[in-house]
């Protein structure tokens, strides 16, 4: 055979591979219909956010007249007037808010920053979570593995949330100056937030890597005079992935939850910024005079993003780590 026979056939045994394992997780995963349910809930809400200028009725921060000059959220199905057009007239399909402006529009737009911040934090998170968490487990033993795993208890030992808001106390909330950069708002929920959840990756990886370096492969690797940085990103990192996955989607929800903690309590976005926690916090002298509407729809939002997530982690976790499918059913 030829050279280039060979590196057909090579290429054609790696794709039928690939397509193999694919064909694998398709099968491990769809066994579980609540996972696929989550998935459904989470693209429908990524579609949602990336597409919410086309999506969204209206501007989500317009504040339309109210009938007699009201201040309360109107009801869903509302008739509103349009600032100086004639005869002009729109539907607020979800009602709106207590400054007259679309819930629905709102509430998608709310979608938009709220992804972009899960996202942004377990960017943060995985990212240096992971890297620490590796250099500890490969080290392990060692006064670097001690070193960065005390540092990750001191965080651990702070409710994230509390920490969070400790964070956003110093360094104050909204956009910040510091002369030769300006971090705006959103930036800087990211991080703080993200800087919070650090931990949670690093221990994860950590124990993975001690288990990696158990594995046969590892020593047949040192033994053939692969460098560490080689054995640790070729051949370790590739095969913890689906654990970091699995860990990214589950922290999803949670980081919507933080985020959505810290608006409601005033120290996350900002007005006229759309957030669900933010509508939610605005919503909270509604609850007892009738208007139901403006702090259930963002509320129940809220719940089925963070139920999206948590039920796709799980179905990820028995797909991605077929040992915890079986550790399972043998617990059983």
């Amino acid at each position: 055979m030829t050279t280039k026979e060979v590196t057909k056939v090579k290429q054609e045994a790696q794709t039928s591979e690939h397509r193999s394992q694919f064909e694998q997780f398709w099968r491990e995963f769809r066994k579980n219909r609540l996972s696929i349910v989550g998935a459904v809930i989470i693209g429908l809400t990524l579609f949602a956010a990336i597409f919410a200028p086309v999506i969204a009725p209206h501007d989500p921060a317009t504040q339309f007249d109210a009938p007699e000059g009201e201040h309360n959220p109107l009801p869903p199905g509302s008739t509103l007037l349009v600032e100086g057009e004639s005869n002009a007239e729109i539907t607020a399909y979800l009602g709106t808010d207590n400054h007259g402006r679309d819930l629905l529009s709102r509430m998608i737009f709310g979608l938009r920053t709220l992804m972009m911040i899960s996202i942004g934090v377990n960017l943060v998170a995985m990212t240096v979570g992971i890297t620490l968490g590796a250099i500890a487990g490969y080290l392990g033993n060692s006064w670097v593995d001690e070193t960065i795993m005390r540092a990750m208890d001191i965080i651990l030992s702070f409710p994230s949330l509390i920490l969070a808001i400790a964070i956003i106390g110093i360094l104050g909330a909204g956009k910040t100056d510091y002369g030769w950069i300006v971090v705006p708002n959103l930036a800087k929920i990211i991080f703080v937030i993200g800087f919070a959840y650090i931990p949670r990756f690093a221990r994860v990886m950590r124990s993975a890597v001690l288990k990696e370096m158990e594995e046969d492969y590892v020593d047949a690797a040192k033994s053939l005079g692969a460098s560490d940085s080689h054995i640790l990103t070729r051949d370790i990192l590739v095969n913890t992935i689906p654990i970091v996955v699995v860990q990214a989607t589950l922290y999803m929800a949670t980081a919507v939850l933080a985020s959505a903690g810290l608006s409601f309590l005033g120290l996350g976005l900002q007005p006229p910024t759309a957030s669900l926690g933010l509508m939610l916090s605005n919503a909270r002298s509604f609850v007892y005079s009738g208007q139901w509407w403006f702090p259930v729809f963002p509320g129940l939002a809220l719940m089925i993003i963070i139920l999206g997530f948590n039920l796709l982690g799980d179905g990820l976790r028995d797909a991605l780590d077929p040992r915890y499918s079986q550790e399972g059913s043998n617990d059983q």
